[in-house]
């Protein structure tokens, strides 16, 4: 089922050269035989899919976007701009952290800790409802500290919600730092 979304939702490389592969055999079948009707409706089956895909956004894809906008935050070290991904009810309940304590952690963490690039090894959607789905999301980044430098590869579980508007994150949970487990944000080092 993951496969057929990613397919004819996500991916228009997949879903236009398949669509290309099909449409260039139905134009041989009518160069051969003389008969449009079967290019007629395959060029209006391709019409209508693409068109599908392009009106219809499915969580992986509000998650990916939304990841892109903190990514570059991180990055940019600019945490400030973090808070417009967070919803208004962001709470790390293993700490009792709300969405201003978190960001000012955030912000305390980017003055000791600079991420020079990050990387996402792969986004996948593990639970999903209506109105709130999870994410489970890799990263490889290059950091510096005052002291060293190093690859450090990670591992994070999103919650996203939607609050009559868009989806926004409701908690980020880490799982894994340098391919040792950590047991929540209490198991991150302070640099």
């Amino acid at each position: 089922m993951d496969t057929l979304k990613w397919f004819f939702f996500e991916s228009t490389l997949a879903l236009g050269g398949c669509l290309a592969v099909v449409l260039f055999v139905l134009l041989v079948y009518w160069r051969r035989t003389l008969r449009p009707r079967p290019l007629l409706i395959g060029l209006a089956v391709g019409a209508v899919l693409l068109a599908v895909q392009a009106l219809v956004v499915t969580q992986r894809e509000h998650a990916v976007r939304i990841m892109d906008g903190v990514e570059r935050d991180v990055v940019a070290s600019q945490p400030h701009n973090l808070g417009r991904y967070l919803s208004d009810h962001f709470r790390i309940e293993e700490t009792g952290w709300d969405k201003q304590r978190f960001l000012d952690r955030v912000r305390e963490y980017m003055t000791r800790v600079e991420i020079r690039t990050l990387t996402r090894q792969r986004l996948e959607v593990e639970e999903s409802s209506a109105d709130r789905f999870q994410i489970s999301v890799s990263y490889l980044a290059s950091i510096s500290t005052r002291d060293i430098a190093a690859p450090v590869l990670s591992r994070w579980l999103i919650v996203f919600v939607r609050e009559g508007g868009p989806w926004r994150i409701q908690t980020i949970v880490p799982v894994a730092l340098d391919r040792r487990p950590v047991s929540g944000w209490k198991g991150i080092p302070r640099p």
